[in-house]
C-alpha cells in the first residue's frame, strides 16, 4: 500500500507538470497562431512568409533577434511579418531588434509590421523600422518617449528603523537609490540622459518614415519639407500621447489600415510570391523546468518588476 501511495503521488506530480506545460503554451503564445481565411498554410504553396510574434513587455531580445537572423538567412523566405502586440520595453532591447530588422532589409527581405491591440512606445519603435506598417483602426499606438521610474522607500525605512549604508566611488554612483530622494543635480543629469535617448527615438522615426511624413506635411501646403520640418512634425506629437490606429494614419505614423491577414498578403505580393503564401513560424521549445530555471520568459516577468533601466514603454 505504501508503494502504491508513492506511485500515485508521483503520477499526480507528473500530471500537474504536464497540465502546467499545456497551459503555459496556450497562454504564452508558444503554440503558433494560425490565421484562417485566404492565407494558405500549406508549405508547398507559392512561397514562404516568415511570421514573428512580438507580444507583451519586452525586456529580452534573444528570441526575436534569433528568429530574425534565421529568417534573414533562409533564402526560401522572401518576406517577414512582425505581428506586434506590445507596449514596448527596455530601450536597448528595442534597439537590438531594430538592428536585426535593418540587417534583414540588407538581405533583400520585405519587412511588414502588423499592429494588434497595442503597439505603443517601443512596440511602435520596432514597427516603424519595417518597410510598411499595418494597423487596425482601434489599435493603441504612439506613446513616443522615454521613461525611467524607481521606488523611493525612504519614509518607509524611517518608520521601521532601517537605513542603508552606501560606500561609493563617486557622488552619482547611487543615483536613483530606493533609500533616498534624488538631488536636483542628479535629476538634471538623468534628464539629460533621457533627453538624449528620446532624440534617438525621434531620429529613428524620421529616418524610417520621412517619405510618408513628407506626404502628410505637403497636405498642409509645404511643397518640399526639409529634414528639420519633418523632425518638427514628429516632435510636436512625440510627447508620450497615445493614438488610435486611425489617428496614427493621419499623422503619418502608419501606412495602411488592415488586419494581420492583410499584412501577410501585402508582404507576399511585395516579395513577388505567386499564389497563396505559406506562413513559417519559429517554434518555441519551452518546458516547465526551463520556466523555473530561467528562460527568456522568466527573465521578462522578473524584469517587469525589477528592471531599473530606461524604457520605451507605455503604461509604466
Amino acid at each position: 500500500m505504501f508503494k502504491n501511495r508513492i506511485l500515485r503521488n508521483v503520477l499526480i506530480v507528473i500530471g500537474v507538470i504536464i497540465v502546467l506545460n499545456i497551459l503555459y503554451l496556450l497562454f504564452s503564445g508558444g503554440i503558433s497562431r494560425r490565421s484562417s481565411g485566404k492565407v494558405n498554410m500549406n508549405i508547398l504553396a507559392g512561397g514562404k512568409v516568415g511570421v514573428i510574434n512580438i507580444y507583451g513587455a519586452l525586456y529580452n531580445s534573444k528570441q526575436v533577434c534569433e528568429t530574425l537572423r534565421k529568417f534573414r538567412n533562409d533564402s526560401s523566405i522572401k518576406a517577414i511579418v512582425l505581428r506586434i502586440d506590445s507596449p514596448g520595453g527596455g530601450v536597448a532591447v528595442c534597439q537590438e531588434i531594430n538592428r536585426e530588422i535593418y540587417e534583414a532589409k540588407k538581405n533583400n527581405k520585405i519587412l511588414v509590421a502588423s499592429f494588434g491591440s497595442i503597439a505603443a512606445s517601443g512596440g511602435y519603435y520596432i514597427g516603424c523600422a519595417t518597410d510598411t506598417v499595418f494597423s487596425n483602426p482601434g489599435t493603441l499606438t504612439g506613446s513616443i518617449g522615454v521613461i525611467i521610474s524607481y521606488f523611493n522607500f525612504e519614509e518607509l525605512f524611517k518608520k521601521i528603523g532601517l537605513s542603508q549604508v552606501v560606500i561609493k566611488s563617486g557622488k552619482f554612483k547611487d543615483m536613483a537609490s530606493m533609500s533616498r530622494k534624488m538631488t536636483s543635480e542628479e535629476e538634471e543629469l538623468l534628464q539629460g540622459v533621457i533627453d538624449n535617448v528620446y532624440t534617438q527615438f525621434v531620429d529613428t522615426i524620421v529616418d524610417n518614415r520621412s517619405d510618408k511624413l513628407k506626404e502628410i506635411i505637403k497636405l498642409k501646403g509645404i511643397k518640399e519639407p526639409t529634414t528639420e520640418e519633418i523632425r518638427a512634425s514628429v516632435t510636436s506629437i512625440a510627447d508620450g500621447r497615445i493614438f488610435s490606429g486611425k489617428q496614427a494614419l493621419e499623422y503619418g505614423l502608419v501606412d495602411k489600415m488592415g488586419t494581420f491577414e492583410d499584412a501577410v498578403l501585402f508582404a507576399a505580393d511585395a516579395a513577388g510570391i505567386k499564389g497563396d503564401p505559406a506562413l513559417v513560424y519559429e517554434k518555441k521549445k519551452i518546458n516547465f523546468f526551463e520556466l523555473l530555471s530561467g528562460s527568456e520568459e522568466t527573465d521578462s516577468m522578473l524584469n517587469k518588476f525589477f528592471f531599473k533601466g530606461m524604457c520605451y514603454l507605455y503604461g509604466e
